[in-house]
């Protein structure tokens, strides 16, 4: 999603040296991928536990193209990004992860993988009648924590009078949400329809999208794993994979 970052240099200057290469990750036999499983469709935890959505799918096909086996590891997104991809925590990230000029000082972007945009939810029904633009003085707006969501929200909707609450965690947000404690919440525009498709009649869209972005893979700074996913990509667009996996996760509107 999404996803705020602080550019610190002491991470670009580390992440060079810690950077994990095709080479590294072949010699070991797997693939680690660090991923905070709370996004569906993107990843998620199935009913055994596993985690599993569209992003996984893209990671082990990079796996297979690389002849390893894919390792998932569950990472809350505040450690996730950049940390635990530039202290090699973790061989890569992907977790609904936008590409901006900000993090791409600190680590290496794959190619758009897919587009998303940032959107507001709110209640079935629309019982408070949110919408944007319009007015939003003195509405409660509810922000996923270190999130472009959180970014936007600071920068269009705080001047208009709105006020922000901040949730370190997605679900508590949707609760407050179904509570009325909120006007709306922000997510990107996959959830709201993958909300909908499981929960029919609780959530909506409601108003223009607040802003467009591209989700893409992340990896330490200069690693040539990118360009392996990026061969990757490329394979599964060609061969209709890349179509067959948005038809099996995403709720295409």
């Amino acid at each position: 999603m999404k996803r705020a970052l602080l550019v610190l240099s002491a991470l670009v200057l580390s992440s060079a040296s810690l950077a994990a290469t095709v080479a590294q990750v072949k010699k070991k036999g797997v693939l680690v991928l660090g991923t905070d499983p709370t996004f569906a469709p993107f990843e998620f935890k199935g009913p055994g536990g596993e985690v599993q959505g569209f992003d996984i799918d893209i990671a082990r096909a990079l796996a297979k193209d690389l002849g390893v086996r894919l390792e998932v590891r569950s990472v809350g997104f505040g450690a996730l990004m950049p940390q635990a991809v530039t202290s090699g925590r973790v061989d890569m990230a992907m977790s609904g992860i936008t590409i901006t000029p900000e993090r791409a000082k600190v680590v290496s972007f794959s190619a758009p993988y897919y587009r998303s945009a940032q959107v507001f939810i709110v209640r079935g029904g629309n019982p408070g009648k949110f919408t944007w633009p319009g007015d939003v003085k003195g509405k409660t707006i509810g922000v996923q924590a270190n999130t472009t969501g959180q970014y936007a929200a600071g920068d269009l909707l705080k001047p208009k009078g709105a006020t922000i609450k901040v949730y370190d965690d997605f679900a508590a947000g949707l609760a407050d949400l179904r509570a009325g404690r909120i006007a709306a919440l922000i997510g990107d525009a996959p959830t709201v329809a993958d909300l909908q498709k499981r929960l029919p009649g609780q959530y909506a869209k409601a108003g223009q999208d607040l802003t467009a972005e591209d989700y893409g893979m992340v990896f330490a700074k200069g690693s040539d794993l990118a360009a392996a996913a990026n061969r990757t990509l490329a394979r599964l667009r060609a061969s209709g994979e890349y179509q067959q996996l948005l038809n099996k996760w995403i709720v295409q509107k």
